[in-house]
């Protein structure tokens, strides 16, 4: 049975979007090595705006996403890291603080750390909600002490802060009851903006700051990191289908024109646009002027200009974003979106880090860190068991925790 789980090495991330849908097929060796094997991406089906309007309609559509990269790839797998959109969470922060014990000091264990957490997410949600992520942003010992990692410290309480990541949990539920219906199993659920994150942030800029900025087709997620944390989630509620509408709307297109011409003919900087282009009508074909296109995309960028700066400049960890912003999602690939973000902001901008062997990256970055996270959430569970040391090691460290626990 261990051997069999060593063996496995081909993971699939779906990125669950209200839009589209896109899954990833990617081997690892190792948390370092990724080869990404193949991508797939559909329209997504059984939605209405952010709710499941149709869970056979959504059930189908993943089958086809999945059954389509697994035919690219000709790799069969029988689960799925199952990724959703910032329109699906809401983000909270909590805190909880705890007696290590009734008189005198202890050294604090990983127990100690795991049971004030646990505290700290009972009071941070409401009983019809689920927990996607949390993530720890500092431990306090005796009200003075301040640490990142405290196990190994002395005191007699514990104080902790979570920014927890929350989501309605019939509406996990179903998505999940969605994927078992399209005949595949949930590793997890998590949010596809910090799996993003995985393959488009290397752990040094984590480190030193810097935000991901992740632009979907409804809502665009801000992603904070400082010290190799996160350290603040915001969403915006815009995305690539506003600027659609907006071309649609102003030149009396079809939504499904309007998409196209923005691939093909939008820019975020309209500086020196000039020309036209033909649309095909009932009756034949018409010039639209260029200039025309580029001021339908300029209100609505505007728009998210302005929200972006809001939330960017408001947050704690402003000036401290060392290694600036870091773009991933469809819309990032708008031309002169980077140039304008970074003129408004005022910090260096620059597109995620690109995926060997595949274009246009920055669109299945979530997908491929889904995949990412699938294998280090098989690592994690087969951690301790694949040899007779590692087991005993195992039991030793639990036995040191019980005895700081206790004596």
């Amino acid at each position: 049975m261990f051997k069999k789980m060593a063996q496995l090495q081909y993971f699939c991330g779906l990125d669950l979007g209200t839009h589209t849908m896109k899954a990833s097929i990617v081997r690892l060796t190792d948390e370092d090595n990724l080869d990404l094997l193949g991508v797939f991406e559909t329209r997504a089906t059984g939605f209405k705006g952010n709710s499941i309007s149709d869970i056979t309609e959504l059930a189908e559509c993943i089958q086809r996403t999945v059954q389509g990269v697994m035919q690219k790839t000709g790799i069969k797998v029988h689960a799925v890291q199952l990724g959703v959109s910032g329109s699906f969470l809401t983000t909270r922060r909590s805190s909880a603080v705890i007696p290590l014990v009734d008189s005198g000091t202890k050294v604090i264990s990983k127990f100690d750390l795991r049971k004030v957490e646990a505290q700290a997410k009972l009071l941070g949600v409401s009983l019809d909600e689920e927990i996607i992520h949390d993530f720890p942003q500092w431990y306090k010992i005796d009200d003075i002490n301040t640490s990142i990692n405290p196990a190994g410290l002395i005191g007699r309480k514990i104080e902790t802060s979570l920014l927890l990541l929350t989501a309605q949990a019939s509406r996990v539920r179903n998505l999940t009851k969605a994927v078992h219906q399209a005949g595949f199993e949930v590793s997890s659920v998590a949010f596809g903006g910090y799996a993003a994150s995985d393959v488009a942030i290397d752990k040094a800029d984590k480190t030193l700051g810097c935000a991901l900025v992740d632009i979907g087709a409804n809502i665009t997620s801000v992603i904070f990191f400082k010290n190799g944390i996160v350290g603040d989630v915001q969403f915006i509620p815009w995305g690539g289908n506003y600027v659609t509408q907006s071309i649609a709307e102003r030149l009396s297109l079809t939504v499904d024109l309007a998409e196209e011409i923005k691939k093909t003919h939008a820019v975020a900087n309209p500086k020196e646009v000039t020309g036209e282009i033909l649309v095909k009508r009932d009756k034949g074909y018409i010039p639209i002027r260029r200039e025309a296109v580029c001021e339908a995309v300029n209100w609505e960028i505007e728009n998210f200009l302005t929200h972006l700066e809001t939330v960017v400049k408001g947050s704690h960890l402003y000036h401290q974003l060392n290694k600036g912003i870091v773009m991933v999602g469809g819309g990032a690939l708008l031309p002169g979106a980077i140039e304008r973000i970074e003129e408004r902001i005022n910090t260096p901008v620059r597109m995620g880090a690109a995926t060997p062997g595949l274009n246009n990256a920055a669109v299945y970055a979530a997908s491929i860190g889904l995949g990412r996270m699938h294998y280090l959430k098989k690592k994690e569970e087969g951690i301790g068991i694949k040899t007779p040391l590692n087991f005993k090691d195992k039991i030793v460290n639990s036995v040191k925790e019980l005895c700081q626990e206790y004596f």
